[in-house]
């Protein structure tokens, strides 16, 4: 593959670092416990932080054109890519709605204070948004997971190779 074919070694890097937090974030927000809340916290708050990073860079970073495929397809991919991007952006918002006016006082990783003042009725919006939205989420990333197989294995083509953390380019 050329260099014009290929994302760059810093969208990569943000791609493959938020995939492993948001894969960890979701397993760990559907097994939360006491004793990992305060992980999961901390790791929401890396993500935000991430994200805002991503999405700044993602406004300057130059990006390979999709591969000919059916406007469908590409219509269906930039849709995943730009709900994935907003949910992965929310979903950590949403978290920060819920702890910071919670009853409790959480902390993240341990040491980190996030309750700002207790409010019932934010703190019920944001766990509802947040509970759905990581079921959206959920289902986005399986998407992405499948159509990018889906491209290697049927399609043979260099959707996903582009990606690949050693790809060159």
């Amino acid at each position: 593959m050329s260099q014009g074919e290929t994302f760059s070694s810093g969208s990569r890097a943000f791609h493959w670092g938020a995939a492993v937090l948001v894969l960890l974030m979701l397993y760990g927000g559907f097994t939360l416990s006491r004793e990992t809340a305060t992980w999961h916290f901390g790791f929401g708050l890396i993500v935000l932080t991430v994200m805002v990073f991503w999405l700044v860079w993602r406004m300057r970073a130059a990006r390979p054109a999709l591969p000919p495929m059916p406007r469908w397809q590409e219509i269906a991919a930039k849709s995943v890519h730009h709900l994935l991007m907003l949910c992965v952006t929310l979903q950590p918002i949403f978290g920060l709605m819920m702890v910071t006016t919670s009853k409790r006082e959480p902390v993240a990783f341990g040491v980190i204070p996030l309750k700002i003042a207790q409010n019932d009725t934010v703190n019920g919006i944001g766990h509802v948004l947040h509970g759905i939205n990581g079921r959206i989420l959920l289902a986005l990333v399986l998407i992405h997971i499948a159509a990018a197989l889906y491209h290697h294995f049927i399609l043979k083509d260099n959707v996903l190779k582009r990606m690949l953390p050693f790809a060159k380019g």
